[in-house]
């Protein structure tokens, strides 16, 4: 099967912002976990009914899948990444993407298994850049089949991700053992090598009343 990059393709203005603005952010993320709430009845729904108007998803081949060079290209500062088992955390990625449009954040999302994650050591020639990870913990505290491959190079590499903004936002249940637990390593661990948390661990519970 053809690599491809689930690219969230939106219009807006360039990117004005001189620094990232924390509280910005906490409205956007806040926005879009009222979204997933709202939502959550839709856990099962399969990947293939992921839809969001106005915003179209486009793919690109493997020839082209460096996302480094996408974000360039298009004059875009935000890339969200998704660990998704059953489609809500892409659907959440994807909504988050569009959301920062309201921040004249122009935003991608893209999926980790499909991409070359050590370019995550260039995003700081991007200016104002910041990387969002919206990831799903499966089974026994496991990630993603499509993030797999992310969380062991995080885990076994001694990389240095200094410069990398980042934020991250786990989708889980509170009723399971393991809940979360992939976001909240993936936080603490991002941080540990350097890289730069911009907002605070957010973790979703589809179990809330």
């Amino acid at each position: 099967m053809t690599d491809k990059i689930a690219e969230e393709i939106v219009s807006g203005d360039e990117p004005f912002l001189g620094t990232l603005d924390i509280a910005l952010l906490l409205v956007l993320i806040a926005g879009a976990t009222w979204y997933f709430m709202r939502n959550r009845k839709k856990e099962e729904a399969p990947i293939r009914s992921y839809s969001i108007q106005p915003t179209t998803v486009s793919t690109i081949s493997t020839a082209e899948n460096s996302f480094i060079k996408k974000l360039k290209a298009s004059g875009r500062s935000l890339v969200v990444f998704y660990g998704s088992q059953t489609g809500t955390a892409e659907e959440f990625a994807g909504r988050l993407a569009k959301e920062g449009l309201r921040y004249r954040m122009k935003g991608m999302v893209a999926d980790p298994e499909e991409c070359d994650m050590e370019e995550l050591l260039q995003m700081k020639d991007i200016n104002n850049s910041l990387a969002v990870f919206c990831l799903a913990t499966y089974g026994e505290g496991d990630p993603t089949d499509n993030a797999m491959e992310f969380y062991e190079w995080i885990t076994n590499g001694d990389v240095d991700l200094s410069g990398l903004n980042y934020a991250v936002f786990g989708l889980g249940n509170k009723t399971y053992e393991h809940y979360n637990k992939v976001a909240i390593y993936v936080d603490k661990r991002l941080e540990e090598l350097g890289a730069a948390r911009v907002f605070e661990l957010g973790l979703g519970d589809d179990d809330a009343k």
